[in-house]
């Protein structure tokens, strides 16, 4: 709050301070310029427009000029209206005429930040957008969504397990979606491609001039969460001394950022996710344990693509789906052998390599539908592999069948196929056939 009359900036900041807001008040301008130079974390700023020194104007130049992403709301007299509307045009947020009532700028308080919060979230849209949606027939996905429909509306940290592609994004933003506003912000932050030296400012955020290339104030993954939703993935590749800042989040919602002695107190849901195993990386001191136990509050385990097969077909005709729309080709279904080479192969890149694969196939495709020879030969030769296991099983199971039969009937070939249901010349070709 920057205003040269001391009884208008007392009472604006009862007030404010009544909404829950903390305020800083400063007489001109310069001093609000100081207190920004000085680290200040500051997320509005209200000033007089006519000020001794330097007035509103010079305090939006300055702002323009640093690249400070800060909202700035002037105070104007009736008379200067038309300064203000000028200075609208040079990036001021918004302005109100005095004398004012508490609610008309309480009202436009709140309608400043939920413009910027707009803002924010329109800036990281694409992080938060994604095409993949959850397509499941598994009772074990189905047990999965029930858990997450359960924690959904709960703050509690979450901690989601599987393999690399099994889909612990979408299960993260499953959950937010089912916390009942789905439209505050859902940060994601893929821990192991960020440099371990530029983790620690993506997430807690820096003052300009904090380190060198600074050059402008950055909120921080953190922050834009307000409100929402923090997903860390693949936690294990935070390093040790970030691990313990992000403890502090956990228990205390407290941080401070980088090149700045404001502490800042934060509302947000926080889910990791990790293919590791963290106890090992407890135990071997590569994770904190305190940490370990905050985050693991609730563990939600994703099984690997081999071990739900229901899943594999639908995933796979809904990604072909899209494929088939992008590139404007009319294909509409999968051949029975593509379909049980799909089913045969291990899918070790889980989810992910199953896109990839029907990606891949959609641009290869001739015909109306997905063939064989659509597929990548390790499909192919896994799924020929697994064919032949079956059959080896079958025949296994089939000469035990016989000769149990046979040892029942004491050998007696018209006996045994009485009892089996076939005929004798049957009997002997698989007598003769499997060595019997």
């Amino acid at each position: 709050m920057v205003d040269d009359e001391q009884n208008m900036r007392n009472a604006l900041m009862i007030l404010l301070e009544k909404q829950g807001y903390a305020v800083c008040t400063v007489s001109d301008g310069e001093q609000a310029v100081a207190t920004l130079e000085q680290g200040e974390v500051v997320d509005m700023i209200i000033t007089d427009l006519k000020m001794p020194k330097l007035d509103g104007i010079g305090i939006l130049r300055y702002l323009k000029s640093k690249r400070y992403d800060i909202p700035l709301v002037l105070i104007t007299a009736f008379g200067s209206i038309e300064a203000a509307v000028e200075a609208m045009k040079m990036g001021a947020a918004d302005f109100i005429t005095k004398p004012f009532n508490k609610d008309v700028i309480c009202h436009l308080i709140d309608r400043v930040f939920q413009m910027e919060t707009l803002h924010e979230e329109n800036r990281h849209l694409k992080e938060i957008l994604r095409k993949d949606r959850l397509i499941y027939q598994s009772a074990s996905m189905q047990q999965i969504m029930n858990t997450a429909e359960r924690v959904a509306a709960v703050s509690t940290p979450i901690l989601i397990c599987g393999e690399s592609g099994v889909g612990k994004g979408l299960i993260a933003e499953t959950i937010h979606k089912l916390g009942g506003v789905p439209e505050r912000p859902f940060i994601a932050i893929d821990c192991p491609t960020i440099p371990e030296t530029l983790l620690e400012s993506e997430l807690f955020g820096y003052r300009r001039g904090a380190f060198t290339g600074a050059n402008n104030d950055f909120k921080g993954k953190i922050r834009l969460s307000e409100g929402g939703t923090l997903f860390l993935d693949e936690i294990a590749d935070i390093p040790l001394n970030v691990q313990a800042k992000l403890l502090r989040i956990l228990e205390e919602k407290l941080f401070e950022p980088l090149g700045s002695n404001t502490t800042i107190k934060i509302n947000n849901r926080i889910i990791c996710a990790t293919n590791s195993d963290l106890k090992q990386l407890v135990r071997e001191g590569r994770f904190r344990k305190d940490l370990y136990y905050r985050i693991n509050a609730i563990t939600i385990d994703i099984p690997p693509l081999c071990e739900r097969s229901e899943d594999i077909i639908p995933l796979a005709e809904c990604f072909m789906s899209r494929f088939a729309g992008q590139m404007k080709k009319p294909i509409s279904g999968l051949s029975d052998p593509a379909r049980n080479a799909l089913l045969d192969y291990s899918w070790p890149g889980n989810i992910r390599e199953l896109r990839n694969v029907t990606e891949r196939a959609v641009v290869l495709s001739r015909g109306p539908r997905i063939e064989l020879i659509d597929l990548p030969l390790e499909l192919r030769k896994d799924g020929s592999r697994n064919q032949q296991n079956r059959h080896n099983k079958l025949e296994s199971t089939e000469v035990r069948l016989l000769t149990d039969a046979l040892e029942a009937h004491a050998g007696n070939v018209s006996a045994t196929a009485t009892a089996l249901g076939i005929s004798r010349s049957t009997l002997r070709y698989r007598m003769q056939k499997y060595g019997l």
